[in-house]
């Protein structure tokens, strides 16, 4: 009977260690400003706080459209160049 109550918990714990696939870092100039985390989907799973909302949609469209591995964007806000580079 515990062992039935032990398997759940492992299978969750083996899901959320797989839960990160793809991280691609940013950085404003020579500036690291943090990583956008990507699941299986190439879905955000989590970005840094500093990074605009804008920035992140340009990157993952450049990323998952255009199929890029790196590149440079404009911050629409501020208009900062905002490099980008995927790490698998």
């Amino acid at each position: 009977m515990t062992t039935t109550l032990l398997q759940p918990a492992r299978k969750n714990a083996l899901a959320r260690s797989k839960k990160v696939h793809r991280v691609i870092r940013v950085a404003a100039g020579e500036q690291y400003i943090g990583d956008i985390l990507l699941d299986g989907r190439h879905r955000v799973w989590r970005r840094a706080d500093p990074l605009p909302a804008d920035v992140v949609l340009k990157i993952l469209l450049a990323f998952s459209r255009r199929s890029e591995s790196c590149g440079q964007v404009v911050g629409r806000r501020d208009g900062q160049i905002y490099s980008w580079i995927c790490l698998d």
